[in-house]
């Protein structure tokens, strides 16, 4: 079950990164839609907070969010198979 779980999540990644364009503000609208509203891997609460968290960090702050929800979701291993398909 976590396994297909986490096959479903990287497969959302892949979607995303493939249609979102527009920088991060349009990354974020497109996870919320997707993995908050559609998906319901995390609640708005938690995007928003994974998103402020990122947006400290140097670097680019969507490809950070994407990689923090895996890591939520699935621990390191998936933080960087999410990584790798953004």
């Amino acid at each position: 079950m976590r396994h297909r779980r986490n096959f479903i999540f990287l497969r959302d990644v892949a979607a995303l990164a493939f249609t979102a364009f527009g920088g991060p503000q349009a990354h974020v609208a497109m996870m919320f839609r997707l993995l908050v509203y559609k998906r319901r891997y995390l609640t708005a609460a938690e995007l928003l907070e994974l998103q402020a968290l990122c947006a400290l960090l140097p670097g680019p702050t969507s490809t950070q969010t994407v990689t923090a929800i895996g890591f939520r979701l699935g621990g390191p291993n998936l933080a960087y198979l999410a990584l790798l398909v953004w």
